[in-house]
């Protein structure tokens, strides 16, 4: 037995499931005695279910409101569609084999190189925005330093090396680099300098729009030249290889169900909640009925 006990004491883990089980013990344990003593155990236990699932409910509507904290379901993130490219040729005629519509739509003929666009500030994206507005379509230009460009750009990355594409050689992130991005739909943003009112007809607008309508992005990438490293020195940059054609990722935005184990928990605790109601209730009344304090059935 002594060695039994220093064992125990030595080992954390065991010494913490011992705490937890401990703490269970004594906290439920003496509420199940104090209820037991007091009410009897039938109806200390059915007092006891109804105020576990009430505070069930009160926690799961707090999930399910704030969506931050508490049990989540998967978080909303970019999902991969299809990966269109035509060797031998140009973007554009890589995204008119997309499956997606609003694909075809899409012409960078007109951008500038994307070292150029890249030194953008966000004004001078707006002006070049509008002024390639027919070239574009409904895309919108999406520069690196927009931080939905890097959930994006992680997105294309995981993808690759996953699902690699042998025929040009990229198999991990340092096969290609980022030529354009884009994106498109979504529920609608702001307008520039916006005022109080338009935030206020914005933010009632987007509350009465149930379905979030579908969102795409498209991440195009070149592969690069192989380069050798010199010795001792910094690797060097990589540089898109222009006999390779441009490849272009297509994503649509998947919003996840991160809201769904709070609201299920609500619902299915606020149904026992109201069950043990109806039931503690019907026995006050039976309980009242058999004291004389309200005529029964029989004497009503």
């Amino acid at each position: 037995m002594i060695h039994l006990l220093a064992g125990i004491a030595w080992d954390p883990q065991i010494r913490g499931f011992l705490a937890v089980l401990v703490g269970v013990v004594v906290l439920m344990g003496s509420i199940v005695l104090l209820l037991s003593t007091n009410l009897g155990s039938r109806l200390g236990f059915l007092f006891a279910l109804c105020a576990f699932f009430g505070w069930c409910t009160l926690m799961g509507s707090t999930w399910w409101v704030y969506g931050t904290i508490g049990m989540l379901g998967e978080i909303n993130h970019w999902q991969v569609e299809e990966v269109v490219y035509q060797p031998g040729g140009t973007a554009e005629d890589g995204l008119a084999l997309a499956d997606l519509e609003k694909a075809h739509d899409l012409d960078t003929s007109g951008l500038p190189p994307a070292d150029e666009l890249q030194d953008l500030d966000a004004d001078q994206i707006k002006d070049l925005q509008a002024q390639l507005a027919d070239d574009l379509g409904p895309w919108e230009i999406l520069p690196e330093s927009n931080t939905a460009f890097g959930e994006a750009k992680a997105t294309v990355d995981e993808h690759f090396v996953e699902i690699p594409v042998e025929q040009l050689g990229i198999e991990s992130a340092t096969d290609y680099v980022t030529v354009y991005s884009f994106e498109t739909g979504g529920k609608e943003d702001l307008p520039d300098n916006p005022s109080r009112w338009d935030r206020i007809t914005n933010k009632v607008k987007t509350a009465l729009t149930f379905k979030h309508p579908p969102r795409y992005a498209i991440v195009q990438v070149q592969p690069v030249v192989e380069q050798e490293p010199k010795p001792g020195a910094a690797p060097p940059t990589p540089i898109p290889d222009e006999e390779q054609p441009v490849v272009s990722v297509i994503m649509s935005r998947d919003l996840g169900s991160r809201r769904m184990p709070g609201a299920v928990l609500t619902v299915v605790s606020g149904v026992m909640f109201l069950m043990t109601l109806v039931m503690l209730h019907q026995r006050d009344l039976r309980s009242a009925q058999a004291r004389g304090i309200i005529p029964g059935p029989a004497e009503a």
